[in-house]
């Protein structure tokens, strides 16, 4: 019976489009609305009205958040093999570049600022980083913010959170010894 009377419900959701709809975007938020598909517009906080018929939007967090960076295994300027992890801390302050020219705006702040770090790493010696870990997070900080240039975000602050030295053990799952092939178990 319901599938008898359903079209009769999207017909009433078709109808609805066709009315303005209210929008409240939080003091926390941004938004981008997209006129006819190409018109970008950018969202306040406040109350805004738009046509579901001709009009799709998208709302962000503008306020301070923390993106981890997930450890790696890099060598150090002196040849040293370490673990290296990291937070970001940034907030919105484009919404437009941040939601209109990038698809995921956290795991393109991952990707780009983990080549940051990885970078920033390599070209110093393991006692550098150590010894001024303070000079060492402000040119982190800087670095990353030069990476994010233009995606609508603002670095406050780049850390290390995971730094030691370690050894690296690769380990390949197509090993063979003579004519029998090891299983590794990955």
């Amino acid at each position: 019976m319901d599938k008898a009377f359903g079209w009769i419900g999207e017909i009433f959701q078709t109808l609805l489009r066709l009315l303005p709809w209210l929008v409240i975007v939080p003091a926390t938020h941004g938004g981008v609305a997209f006129v006819h598909g190409s018109r970008i517009k950018e969202w306040k906080p406040g109350l805004h009205w738009y046509w579901p018929v001709a009009t799709s939007y998208k709302l962000i967090i503008t306020v301070r958040q923390t993106q981890r960076i997930q450890s790696k295994v890099i060598m150090t300027k002196d040849m040293r093999t370490v673990t290296v992890g990291a937070l970001v801390t940034y907030y919105v302050d484009d919404v437009v570049s941040a939601v209109a020219k990038i698809a995921d705006l956290p795991s393109d702040i991952m990707e780009r600022s983990q080549g940051a770090i990885l970078s920033e790493v390599a070209e110093r010696t393991l006692e550098d980083i150590q010894t001024n870990r303070v000079s060492f997070n402000t040119g982190l900080t800087e670095r990353v913010g030069s990476v994010l240039n233009g995606y609508g975000v603002q670095v406050l602050q780049a850390q290390l959170t995971e730094f030691a030295p370690c050894r690296a053990i690769a380990i390949n799952g197509h090993a063979a010894v003579g004519n029998y092939t090891l299983w590794t178990g990955f």
